[in-house]
């Protein structure tokens, strides 16, 4: 990272000296860590804490792979002497994550299109200075957040850029009132996905996409070894039936993803662990519909 000019334990990143940065090194690569660094909460030490916040959590592990800190289990300790890793995160993977940051943090607010009719007045709300394209709404962006989301190619001229549009599926704004699984690309992933699960995956899904007799037994022995609790065989099902979506959901999340369909173990590796994907898990369910089609728990909201 000396190379790009990052400059460790909370000073600033000079972004200017990326002009000078090595091949292979990414150009968004110092406005993330600069936006992400001052982004994340520290405790008095001036370490990262990640605060059991899933954005957070995943920021901090991504400092942790881009060689700027130490995990230590509640967050992440700035490192003296960051070294940029050879192979560095998923771009698509970055921008989701900077986006949930910047939501977390209060540096994004999406607004309604022009026209919505449950638009509501936005009393008290600061005006949109991102302009609507490429079927993303508009929305407000704080200054800090600027440099990252531009680096990422997220935004262009005030406006959202054609790459931002599947990267804010992945955030899916309520504001927006989207329905990207009825996308011509979307649909078309859903196919792909269908026709090429490697025999490894296959295996997982299938695995644990089955709520086997011995599974619902041994839920009910462990629930009727709590004094005071009484449930039956259709708490039991709901029980394992829920936590059979959430397997599937971290499956979709670790090796797939929209551009390129099932990822290679080594493309697995590089992404981020972005739980609670709103592309992923729509992902799985229209995948389970065609794939596990006995097994509407999985595909049926």
């Amino acid at each position: 990272m000396e190379e790009i000019g990052f400059q460790p334990l909370g000073r600033r990143i000079g972004v200017s000296s990326i002009k000078q940065a090595k091949p292979g090194v990414p150009s968004w690569l110092a406005f993330v860590v600069e936006f992400i660094s001052n982004a994340l909460p520290r405790d008095p030490a001036g370490n990262w804490e990640h605060l059991h916040i899933g954005a957070y959590e995943t920021a901090c592990e991504l400092l942790v792979k881009l060689g700027c800190a130490i995990d230590n289990g509640t967050g992440a300790i700035p490192v003296a002497e960051p070294k940029l890793p050879e192979v560095t995160p998923r771009w698509d993977d970055v921008a989701t994550l900077v986006v949930w940051v910047a939501a977390q943090s209060g540096y994004i607010g999406f607004r309604h299109f022009p026209g919505a009719r449950s638009r509501p007045i936005a009393a008290g709300l600061a005006p949109a200075n991102v302009r609507a394209a490429h079927g993303c709404g508009p929305g407000y962006l704080a200054d800090e957040a600027f440099p990252a989301f531009q680096s990422l190619g997220l935004i262009l001229g005030g406006s959202w850029t054609a790459v931002a549009e599947t990267v804010l599926w992945r955030d899916n704004p309520k504001e927006w009132g989207l329905d990207f699984t009825s996308d011509r690309r979307f649909l078309r992933a859903r196919d792909l996905a269908v026709a090429t699960v490697p025999e490894g995956i296959a295996e997982k899904i299938k695995q644990h996409a089955e709520i086997r007799e011995e599974q619902i037994v041994e839920w009910l022995e462990l629930a009727h070894s709590a004094p005071g609790i009484s449930r039956n065989r259709h708490d039991a099902l709901k029980s394992l039936q829920f936590w059979s979506e959430h397997i599937l959901d971290g499956i979709f999340e670790t090796n797939w993803r929209l551009a390129d369909g099932w990822l290679s173990p080594t493309e697995s590796q590089r992404g981020l662990g972005l739980r609670f994907d709103p592309l992923a898990i729509s992902m799985r369910m229209a995948f389970a519909e065609r794939y596990l089609p006995k097994y509407p728990h999985l595909w049926r909201c």
